[in-house]
């Protein structure tokens, strides 16, 4: 069996009922988020490789700020910018699935439009003969830490001088300023939304997380004017 509620209460009503899956849509259809059959929120990455295997996919698009975990499965992973758009975008160029952790799910052989009500749909197929706890519990998973800082009186110039000048691996600019370690990464970028900074690190451990996050946002402190 698998139940469509509201985020606060689908946890708890999974278990109460002995669910094999609990969906989550939002508004207007377009993302799902799931509970396995313990009673846990599945993150989107996980979900996200969960997905693409049961599809068959070979190659996924998500964005830069998806776990580093994804290619870990073996999955030939193409990056975009944050935004369903961009992942549909790149997905017309080639692509198996994609989508975002924040729950989009892009399916290009049905649409290339987020589609969390077909989604849901696959979910409970794929609940319906294996156990979506034992599914995540075998996929690699990172802590990640995200969050966000005002971005007034903070000079957007200087900010990406700052984290260029950082010593590490790899730097990508597609989307504001990925800084790749050997052991994590540190993603440094402005809303699109709101007048602030994104923040968003994941390493091997908690403690190497938070001080790759710490790292951001020292960065912006540094850099706010007056």
């Amino acid at each position: 069996r698998f139940i469509v509620l509201s985020a606060h209460v689908y946890a708890r009503v999974v278990v109460e009922q002995g669910a094999d899956l609990g969906i989550a849509n939002d508004g207007d259809g377009d993302r799902a988020v799931a509970v396995d059959d313990r009673g846990r929120v599945v993150s989107g990455d996980r979900l996200m490789v969960i997905l693409a295997q049961h599809l068959g996919a070979r190659r996924i698009v998500t964005v830069v700020d998806a776990s580093m975990a994804i290619e870990e499965t073996g999955l030939e992973v193409v990056r975009t910018r944050v935004g369903d758009a961009f992942v549909s975008e790149q997905l017309k160029a080639g692509g198996d699935f994609g989508g975002e952790p924040s729950g989009s799910w892009i399916f290009p052989s049905v649409s290339y439009c987020p589609d969390g009500v077909y989604a849901a749909a696959r979910l409970a197929e794929i609940a319906s003969s294996s156990r979506l706890s034992e599914l995540a519990d075998g996929l690699p998973s990172y802590p990640i830490l995200r969050g966000s800082v005002e971005a007034n009186g903070v000079s957007l110039e200087t900010l990406s001088g700052r984290l260029r000048a950082i010593d590490c691996a790899g730097l990508d600019t597609r989307d504001g300023i990925r800084l790749a370690f050997g052991d994590g990464w540190l993603l440094v970028r402005p809303s699109g939304t709101e007048p602030r900074i994104r923040v968003t690190a994941e390493a091997r451990d908690e403690s190497r997380a938070r001080q790759i996050y710490d790292i951001g946002v020292k960065s912006i402190a540094e850099c706010r004017i007056g």
